[in-house]
């Protein structure tokens, strides 16, 4: 599927591709335009339908394109031999965060995507990110250790309560991260301020449910 434009050469396919990102970023799928998309890709309206056939295919191309950016990047950087579980998520925020300096935009679509509400494509999206999570659970915590948990903790309560935790701590950094692209340095301290934060919780989370906290 979408054969045509895959073989097109790199430089315009990134550009429709990018075209699309900064267009569905902004609005929801209902009011994204197509016109404002081809004319910024500098191409007929005809030729992207000739690409991808309707504006819901371009739209699930789209999130197909990013969600596989963002897989990828975890996966290929994740060390899978650590067998903690708070240095496991620790290693998947640090990436998280760090690629929203190369990836900004990609980030703002996703979180689009997590609200939207037209029924053309909603059943899609939950349908794939069902998938998704089922295919990165499975590899993300591959050979965590849930011997280090409280004999009579439950165990999905506590990584609920983890991931929660993880996700409130680095969402209240993206913000202020995406406003200091262009800044390096200031990037980096709020960066490291974030992993120092989740540091402390996930040290205040250890003395709830781990056996053994030293180490």
């Amino acid at each position: 599927m979408f054969q045509a434009f895959q073989n097109l050469d790199d430089e315009k396919r990134y550009k429709i591709i990018n075209a699309t990102l900064r267009e569905f970023s902004i609005h929801n799928y209902e009011t994204a335009s197509t016109n404002k998309i081809v004319k910024d890709a500098k191409i007929s309206k005809g030729i992207l339908f000739h690409y991808f056939g309707s504006k819901k295919n371009l739209y699930l191309y789209l999130y197909d394109y990013v969600t596989a950016i963002f897989t990828d990047a975890i996966n290929n950087s994740l060390d899978l031999e650590e067998p903690d579980i708070f240095k496991r998520y620790k290693q998947i925020m640090m990436m998280k965060l760090a690629l929203i300096q190369q990836y900004h935009t990609l980030f703002d679509f996703l979180k689009k995507t997590y609200a939207e509400t037209s029924l053309e494509v909603r059943n899609e999206l939950d349908q794939y990110n069902s998938k998704l999570q089922d295919s990165s659970y499975t590899r993300v915590f591959a050979g965590i250790d849930y011997n280090l948990f409280h004999e009579n903790i439950d165990r999905t309560k506590a990584l609920d309560t983890i991931k929660w935790v993880t996700n409130g701590i680095s969402d209240r950094y993206e913000k202020q991260l995406k406003s200091n692209l262009d800044n390096s340095e200031a990037f980096h301290q709020l960066l490291e301020q974030c992993m120092e934060e989740a540091t402390h919780y996930f040290e205040f989370l250890k003395q709830l449910l781990y056996r053994n906290t030293k180490g």
